[in-house]
């Protein structure tokens, strides 16, 4: 199994908050490790009472962890909507009254497939009126052209006849009945919105949704924003686990296909920047649906039998910015500055510092312990 790494902290909406940069500053994944501390330091205390009550040593008392190898793994966590690989929203330009639908929401339709009809009585009329005008002005052009081969009218006389006859037969071709009647998909794909009713006008929808939507569900995606703080991480091509509550325990893998070339404001309140980014997502699991909410673990890196520590177990020091652990040998403890590397939910990696696996280290030190003291360990639990 690895520990993950949960650099940006998730948000409805499908984007990340700010990563924190210093180390000491506490992250979302290690606020239940705080109250774990306390209550183990509250613990401390009454030990150290009852063996001052006693007439026992009172050196400070502190809790240890194990610095160990394991496997570790960072992601980028975000929430989003599955959604279809492609979306189109079905509508008309003329407000006519719907006389057929040909489709329910749940069907699989074909590119150019008619989904609706609408009544064209008054679109032949206005189509008939077309065709009048024009048949007046290819007879008015006709005729004017003869008469300006004889010098009867002028050139502009002419070329304005010629102009009229022209733009009225675009407007009789702009009347394609059947083009504009018959309502077409524009996709291939499966019907999820039918938001019109026979008998009513296609713009005369609930909230002005359109008339129909269609999608491509055979091939689904996650449209996710990315935290300014965490783009420089995500590359095009890495690997991600997404679940979901209707997947119940199962997980399904998607991949990172686009990363936006711009950025935008995270909310109308904050500074911070984020960064549409694109989820494609291998179906695999029928029980994964368009329009269910889904949290995508994307994988940055990963390493096999790093040597760790507990995440609360790092220090970093003020004036210098270093990062360091106690150690406690025996009852003593020693000051090992460290490099972190990769963070996961519980531990972090050391990359160099003198430090080995099975050494027991302070959690949660404080700046007042310094090397040399000595202190009382508690027991573990």
């Amino acid at each position: 199994m690895f520990l993950k790494k949960n650099k940006g902290t998730e948000i409805d909406g499908g984007t990340t908050e700010k990563v924190i940069k210093k180390r000491k500053k506490m992250s979302r994944k290690k606020k239940w490790i705080l109250i774990i501390t306390i209550v183990i330091l509250l613990i401390a205390v009454l030990f150290a009472w009852s063996k001052t009550f006693s007439g026992g040593p009172q050196a400070p008392v502190v809790t240890t962890g194990t610095a160990e190898k394991m496997n570790i793994e960072e992601v980028v966590a975000i929430k989003g909507t599955i959604k279809g690989s492609e979306s189109a929203d079905v509508v008309s330009s003329l407000n006519y009254e719907i006389v057929s639908i040909l489709v329910k929401e749940g069907d699989v339709v074909k590119k150019d497939q008619v989904i609706a009809v609408l009544d064209g009585e008054a679109l032949e009329n206005d189509y008939k009126k077309a065709l009048s005008s024009l048949e007046e002005s290819k007879f008015n052009y006709e005729a004017s052209q003869l008469l300006y081969q004889e010098g009867a009218i002028s050139k502009e006389q002419f070329i304005k006849a010629k102009n009229t006859y022209e733009n009225d037969k675009i407007t009789l071709d702009s009347y394609n009945v059947a083009d504009k009647t018959n309502l077409k998909s524009p996709i291939a794909g499966t019907v999820t919105r039918v938001n019109v009713n026979l008998g009513r006008y296609a713009n005369d929808t609930e909230n002005s949704e359109p008339m129909f939507v269609i999608e491509d569900l055979d091939n689904l995606k996650m449209d996710v924003k990315i935290s300014e703080y965490d783009i420089s991480k995500i590359k095009v091509g890495q690997k991600v686990t997404i679940t979901a509550e209707v997947l119940g325990k199962e997980s399904v893998t998607g991949t990172v296909s686009r990363i936006s070339p711009t950025g935008e404001p995270k909310d109308a309140t904050s500074k911070e920047m984020v960064i549409p980014v694109q989820i494609d997502v291998m179906k695999g699991n029928s029980k994964l649906i368009a329009g269910v909410t889904a949290k995508a673990q994307i994988q940055i890196e990963q390493k096999e039998d790093a040597l760790t520590v507990p995440i609360d177990a790092i220090m970093e020091d003020p004036a210098t910015g270093e990062s360091y652990v106690m150690v406690v040998d025996g009852t003593i403890l020693h000051k090992i500055p460290v490099v972190i590397g990769l963070e996961g939910d519980f531990n972090i990696e050391i990359l160099s510092g003198d430090l080995s696996s099975g050494d027991q280290v302070v959690l949660s030190p404080t700046f007042d312990m310094t090397e040399g003291m000595e202190v009382t360990t508690l027991p573990k639990q």
